[in-house]
């Protein structure tokens, strides 16, 4: 059986993980507000972007990336990214006009039959035209799309699904938590076929502690960003694995508790130190 890995682009962090994530993962990145999530995954994939194009080999690269989301446009993200990683915007713009770096923007079939006014939805200025009033397939289904979109886009490609607690609590008021539960055991299992990597960002807390629970049980990884308090008014950022099938045991066997994290607009996301257990 061939094995492959794809690596996050955290260099410190792949020599733990011996190389990278088994491709095909579907990973939870679970995470207090601020806490690194969203900067882990932009950063991962403009790191592995770079790579790409210097012809760096480290294991299997994806041929793009693919950002997903339900509420916010790509305009706002972009915004995010420009302020928080400077060097990162210019590398994404220019992945976007290459058609390697791809916003998919599910907003319209996330806010439809909602009180919310079109003109807010819409990133012009002009005055929506009776057309964009009309709702169109997208709009019926949004668990219907964004399966649709993915088997046609997701193959060889990192994912990221921002955020997927949007995704669940859309769910929780429109269909059965059951099925929402039933379309994640599917993308785990479809998610092997596409020799990519798909990463999914909840807000830690949201959910109660069963339904979180049970969105973790579905996945292949989760990947828990927290604070650490070192005083009243000191903290670290940690993250930690709290599960992985298939690399737990050689993070364990490494006497590993946890990652320092730490954010900066030149790197990004890193790992600045690593916590094992004491005296080992």
């Amino acid at each position: 059986m061939k094995l492959s890995r794809i690596p996050t682009g955290i260099n410190s962090f792949d020599q733990i993980l011996q190389g990278g994530l088994p491709s095909g993962s579907l990973v939870l990145l679970l995470g207090e507000l601020g806490a690194g999530d969203f900067e882990f995954a932009v950063t991962s994939c403009v790191r592995l972007l770079m790579d790409k194009e210097s012809g760096i080999e480290k294991g299997t690269l994806p041929d793009r990336v693919i950002y997903i989301s339900f509420t916010r446009s790509e305009e706002d993200i972009m915004k995010e990214i420009a302020f928080s990683f400077p060097d990162f915007y210019e590398t994404v713009q220019k992945n976007i006009k290459e058609e390697r770096f791809i916003f998919k923007d599910f907003s319209d079939a996330y806010f439809a039959g909602s009180f919310i006014p079109a003109a807010w939805l819409s990133s012009s200025t002009a005055d929506p035209s009776i057309e964009s009033l009309k709702w169109n397939e997208e709009k019926i289904n949004l668990i219907d799309s964004l399966i649709g979109y993915l088997d046609k886009n997701a193959k060889n490609s990192i994912i990221i699904i921002d955020s997927f607690t949007a995704l669940a609590r859309y769910c929780l008021e429109r269909i059965d938590w059951s099925d929402m539960i039933l379309f994640l055991r599917g993308l785990q299992r479809v998610s092997k076929n596409w020799n990519g990597l798909i990463y999914a960002i909840l807000n830690k807390g949201i959910f109660d502690s069963s339904e979180q629970e049970e969105i973790m049980e579905c996945v292949d990884g989760v990947f828990v960003f927290d604070w650490e308090k070192l005083g009243p008014t000191q903290r670290n950022r940690i993250m930690y694995l709290k599960k992985f099938r298939g690399l737990l045991p050689g993070v364990e066997k490494d006497n590993i508790v946890n990652f320092e994290t730490q954010i900066s607009p030149q790197k990004g996301f890193d790992v600045s130190n690593i916590k094992r257990v004491r005296g080992r």
